[in-house]
């Protein structure tokens, strides 16, 4: 789980051997230009018109989910706090105080819906976009996949799993230069010769967050290595109590101690907001 997209794809750079996509997501960030009356009537407005035909995934339930999207799907989000204290608040899309996700198997769709977007607010905002695709995990060994599943929560709807947080990562160069047999390698903890533990990896490192985060790693649906953008995207669901969980196995994760992954990890900028049903 977590950032990291260790051991979940073997692609090279440019894409040359990247997993089929077999879904897309789209994380549309809106940047108010005014925080006024009139921004808020054109972007309730806006948001009512691009979910047309789309599932609201503020309702979900575990019946409904399964292995990854099967539907249209959309869902809003509002951040709390002022903008100015947000961590790497320099860069653009975290200072967005509505977001909206939008996910389909035919990513023409999305665009689509990000254009429409655009069109409908104008002048009033600026619309940054974060691009995902879901693909088969590529995990070592279907151990793996059970060891990191196991007593995972259901996905909730938003009433319950209240918040959202949306963390960019890109893998450096170095990364992409191993085996994918030795980034799968990240995932599990390292020992000396006498057995003695020297890491716990990444998946013991991000062990607490099993229970109580729900969590998902969309992939750059054009592969890995593109110049000024993200490899990965990870988006995470969890009630208020869990919160502080979230912050500990980030923590945990970029200890290069226990997670020497994240010695070839550059963190993009983290946001997070409260999953509403409409903005």
């Amino acid at each position: 789980m977590g950032s990291g997209g260790c051991g979940q794809g073997s692609g090279s750079a440019n894409g040359a051997t990247v997993t089929a996509n077999l879904a897309f997501t789209k994380f549309l960030f809106v940047i108010a230009r005014a925080d006024d009356d009139a921004h808020g009537a054109r972007l309730r407005t806006a948001g009512g018109n691009i979910a047309r035909g789309f599932f609201n995934d503020f309702d979900i339930d575990d019946g409904r989910e399964t292995q990854g999207p099967r539907f249209e799907t959309i869902q809003f989000f509002v951040r709390d706090g002022d903008a100015d204290a947000i961590e790497n608040g320099a860069a653009s899309f975290p200072r967005a105080r509505h977001m909206v996700q939008v996910s389909s198997k035919y990513r023409p769709r999305l665009q689509e819906i990000d254009e429409e977007l655009r069109r409908r607010i104008g002048d009033a905002a600026d619309v940054v976009s974060l691009e995902g695709a879901f693909r088969n995990p590529r995990y070592s060994s279907p151990e793996m996949v059970q060891y990191s599943n196991k007593g995972a929560p259901p996905r909730r709807s938003g009433r319950l799993s209240k918040n959202a947080i949306v963390v960019p990562i890109r893998k450096t160069a170095e990364w992409w230069q191993k085996s994918a047999l030795e980034r799968h390698s990240y995932f599990y903890p390292r020992a000396d010769h006498a057995g003695a533990s020297t890491a716990k990896g990444h998946a013991r490192a991000a062990e607490e967050g099993i229970a109580s985060l729900f969590r998902r790693v969309f992939h750059n649906p054009d592969g890995y290595e593109r110049p000024g953008e993200f490899d990965f995207v990870s988006y995470f669901e969890c009630d208020d109590e869990s919160l502080p969980v979230f912050d500990q196995v980030m923590s945990s994760l970029r200890d290069c101690d226990q997670n020497p992954e994240w010695r070839y990890v550059e963190e993009g900028p983290t946001w997070k907001g409260r999953r509403v049903l409409r903005w």
